[in-house]
């Protein structure tokens, strides 16, 4: 009896629920606001150097045009300037597809570009002009001496260029007061610049083949470092400033310290000639470019990485971080490089 009352009542309550008094509806359930995707996290500029040298990696390369004088790359700003003997035209960055032409001069001076700020600096033979490298749009025009210009070079904030009256003039891009390096003697043309990083000392190459450096803080004492037979054509110092790099010596990248005396430290060797040396920010790596083309040679070792070996390559320059490698050859190729 007890048994058949709980199966009775198992059974009203079935029914009840299937299809008895309707049961209280109830609230609907609010969906949960999608989250937003999370921003992806910037990845750090990865520097070349020793850790990564064997996974430097063309990234693009585009058929410019002309005869090859001078890149400028800016990460910052997404932008690759190359330079021929006829002008000025801007890349993007990430795909290599040109962003436009600046004709603003014609006879561009090999390595006379460089971006500062959101602008492009263009360094001429007779004047300094500027632009907005997004825009292209003219800016006013750096306001240097109007002897010819023979020589640039760009460290941070700062421009240097060797004037034909026998100057050098270290001109501060952020309104710093320009410095005159007066060269001793009848003004010979200087052929090519390097800046220490910090300012404080200049190394000039010149047509008959001297090198000479200066301390910037005591510009009317040189220091006559070496004489090579040939103008020298590529100078460069290393990150710190304890090396400087000189191409003049017939095939051969001597590595000094700058005394008193200087020493003659390493002797690398090289093609017929340079035009460009740079030092990765390590300093356990040089770039170099010219006759041979575009490599990357190890300074304390033996190790050597040909990047491109097709034509002599005119000019090269690192990003701001030093981690993209911008190159134009002869045939007008422009090229970039990075860590893979």
């Amino acid at each position: 009896m007890r048994t058949a009352f709980v199966m009775l009542l198992a059974c009203a309550l079935a029914a009840c629920a299937a299809g008895g008094a309707a049961p209280a509806t109830a609230a609907p359930r609010k969906k949960p606001a999608p989250k937003a995707a999370p921003s992806p996290r910037p990845v750090a500029p990865v520097a070349v150097g020793n850790a990564n040298v064997d996974r430097v990696k063309k990234s693009w390369e585009v058929a410019a045009g002309g005869y090859g004088r001078a890149v400028a790359v800016s990460r910052a700003l997404g932008r690759v300037a190359f330079a021929n003997k006829e002008g000025v035209e801007l890349f993007d960055l990430i795909t290599g597809k040109s962003t436009g032409k600046v004709q603003r001069c014609r006879d561009v001076v090999r390595g006379g570009l460089a971006f500062h700020g959101g602008d492009l600096l263009i360094v001429c033979e007779k004047s300094v002009v500027k632009v907005d490298a997004l825009k292209r749009t003219d800016r006013p025009d750096v306001a240097v001496d109007a002897a010819r210009v023979t020589a640039a070079a760009f460290v941070g904030a700062t421009m240097v260029l060797g004037h034909r009256d026998g100057v050098i003039r270290i001109y501060g891009l952020n309104g710093a007061a320009t410095v005159e390096v007066r060269v001793p003697g009848p003004p010979v043309d200087a052929k090519s610049l390097a800046l220490t990083r910090d300012g404080s000392r200049l190394a000039v190459g010149f047509v008959q083949g001297s090198v000479w450096w200066w301390e910037v803080a005591k510009p009317e004492a040189f220091h006559d470092m070496a004489r090579h037979e040939s103008e020298t054509d590529a100078l460069a110092f290393s990150d710190d400033g304890a090396l400087l790099a000189d191409e003049g010596a017939a095939h051969t990248t001597t590595l000094w310290e700058l005394g008193p005396p200087p020493t003659a430290k390493l002797k690398l060797k090289h093609g017929n000639w340079l035009k460009r040396i740079l030092f990765t920010r390590d300093g356990r790596w040089l770039v170099r470019a010219g006759s041979d083309g575009l490599e990357l040679a190890e300074i304390a070792g033996p190790r050597r990485i040909a990047l491109d070996t097709r034509d002599p390559v005119e000019d090269a320059a690192f990003d701001e971080h030093g981690s993209l490698l911008g190159a134009v050859d002869r045939l007008g190729r422009l090229t970039l490089w990075a860590v893979r």
